[in-house]
């Protein structure tokens, strides 16, 4: 009876270092290989304790070639416990209670299926009788391989030796009607193997069943590639954008909108830089101050602190008072932090605050899309993971041999997977007030980029601070440079909620900017920053040529325990 338990101990121990506490005397191979290129494999491996053991064990691949060989119908003659590991199966005989020595006769039946070996030129017995991974002696091995039909004696080969060796001397066999006796003349030492090398004609063996299922899975895998972005398309024809946008020029932003607002608008996502730009916001509102810390040393970068001046916030938007009261948790007071004390802890409430900001534009249905058409959006996106996984199920079962075919599957899963994504991402169709809102911002962003110095001096002699509350916006719509460049004579004073050495004695629009881009840096580096993850991760192809030793399926090896 089969037991499924094993411990590796023994495997490793005499893999590694050998075992000279045994040797095998005799070890006798009986194989029958059916019309469908089944092998019936029966051992009877005859030992020689030198040494008190408890048995032996074997190992059995289950891989050739990029592809699973099942084994089946698994006997021995003794006491056994077994473990399928995928590519191998483990098996341990004898009895755990009992130490033997001298002679004992251990047989293992299984049926071992190769069927088709995805070769369309020709067919092969290409095994290997003794694999290369035995640890001891074994002074004699005798063989019988029967085939189901007639085939050329003139191109049996059999070779013996290390992993890789041609040598054909050692081997003696004869060939009687369908059936390859022999048996070798000399002692193999430890990892040296025997394998028989038989190239026969395309369709030797009836694998037309194998082949039909293996194609139609093949046309049913690359039919899949081309009905899911063709599905994606109907449904972007039914659910995608179809309503035109209106560009309405505005001077400020629409609605009284935060740049986290306009952010998401413009692009329909929130963007880091549409949380961390709050921080000019706020201070461009009276409710911060922003304080340069000077560098202590020649290459360090300038760090900066945020300062508390309102205690209490005020905002109909609640991200805006989550994130707001969050900055200030991890400061040396409650009304003052160094932002490099944020630093791969705060990367949690910017996370937050952009959950929050979905479910207030739910609620209150300022929602840039309809519900209906992203839902469809994600279920388009994620029939990825369909083309994925029956991609990989494909060549799990049916394995690798020919990398061509699975270089090309690849290839189109590839193309058929980035066509739906990109598919999934344009079905979304804008709300009526996203529409109309998705206009005005559109307008505020061409009048930040094209305006006119004159129209600047008017907004600047209306609104002195005009520059200064706008410019968290510019950083959000990506064009702070070109606004500052439009400002360079018209801005003569630093914003009083910035303090900065960096400017020197004379107020130049440029060097604060060049600050200003500093302290937005550093603040995207400490506020969106997050722990760094562990970066530790955890034969031959054909018979043709004569083959090699230990290079065909089947073999493997064991040792004693």
């Amino acid at each position: 009876m089969l037991k499924w338990s094993f411990s590796l101990f023994f495997l490793v121990v005499s893999l590694v270092f050998g075992d000279s506490g045994y040797i095998i005397d005799n070890y006798k191979v009986d194989i029958n290989i059916n019309n469908k290129n089944i092998y019936s494999v029966d051992e009877n491996i005859e030992v020689n304790f030198l040494e008190p053991r408890r048995g032996i064990y074997r190992i059995l691949p289950e891989q050739f070639n990029g592809r699973e060989i099942k084994i089946s119908n698994l006997k021995t003659n003794v006491q056994t416990s077994a473990k399928d590991e995928g590519n191998y199966i483990y098996l341990r005989m004898g009895d755990p209670k009992r130490y033997i020595t001298g002679m004992k006769d251990y047989i293992i039946k299984y049926n071992y299926s190769i069927g088709w070996d995805r070769n369309t030129k020709y067919d092969e017995v290409y095994y290997n009788l003794i694999g290369n991974d035995w640890d001891t002696d074994i002074n004699r091995v005798e063989f019988s391989i029967k085939l189901p039909k007639e085939f050329d004696a003139s191109k049996v080969n059999f070779t013996l030796g290390a992993y890789g060796s041609t040598s054909t001397s050692g081997v003696k066999w004869s060939v009687d009607g369908n059936t390859i006796k022999g048996y070798t003349t000399r002692v193999l030492g430890p990892k040296e193997s025997v394998t028989i090398a038989l190239p026969l004609p395309e369709g030797y063996f009836d694998v037309t069943d194998q082949k039909v299922t293996y194609y139609l899975f093949r046309g049913l895998l690359y039919l899949l590639y081309l009905i899911v972005p063709l599905v994606g398309f109907t449904l972007l024809k039914k659910y995608g954008e179809r309503n035109p946008i209106v560009e309405v020029v505005e001077f400020y932003p629409p609605n009284a909108m935060t740049p986290t607002e306009v952010g998401y608008y413009i692009d329909g996502k929130i963007d880091a830089r549409d949380l961390t730009s709050l921080i000019f916001y706020w201070a461009s509102k009276g409710y911060l101050e922003i304080d340069e810390i000077k560098k202590s040393g020649m290459f360090s970068k300038a760090s900066f602190e945020i300062i508390r001046l309102e205690k209490v916030f005020e905002s109909k938007n609640e991200f805006e008072k989550y994130m707001f009261n969050s900055l200030f948790l991890y400061g040396a007071s409650d009304n003052r932090v160094d932002v490099r004390d944020l630093k791969d802890v705060f990367y949690k409430h910017i996370q937050k605050a952009a959950e929050i900001f979905e479910i207030d534009l739910v609620m209150s249905q300022r929602s840039l899309y309809t519900s209906k058409s992203l839902r469809v959006g994600d279920g388009v996106k994620s029939s990825v993971i369909l083309i994925a996984a029956a991609t990989f199920g494909y060549f799990f079962y049916f394995g690798t041999y020919d990398m061509a075919i699975v270089a090309i599957s690849v290839a189109l899963g590839g193309v058929s997977a980035l066509l739906t994504l990109s598919l999934g991402n344009r079905i979304k169709k804008r709300t009526e007030y996203g529409n109309s809102v998705i206009g005005r911002v559109l307008g505020f962003k061409r009048f930040l980029i094209t305006t006119e110095k004159r129209k600047l001096e008017m907004l600047l002699e209306e609104n002195p601070s005009y520059f200064y509350d706008i410019l968290p916006y510019t950083i959000v719509l990506g064009v702070s440079g070109m606004w500052a460049d439009k400002f360079k004579d018209l801005v003569t004073q630093p914003p009083n909620w910035y303090r900065t050495s960096n400017v020197g004695d004379v107020f130049v629009l440029s060097m604060f900017m060049s600050s200003f881009n500093n302290s937005l840096s550093a603040f995207n580096d400490s506020m969106l920053s997050s722990p760094k993850a562990p970066s530790n991760f955890g034969g031959g192809s054909s018979s043709m040529g004569g083959g090699s030793s230990g290079g065909g399926a089947g073999g493997g090896g064991g040792g004693s325990w």
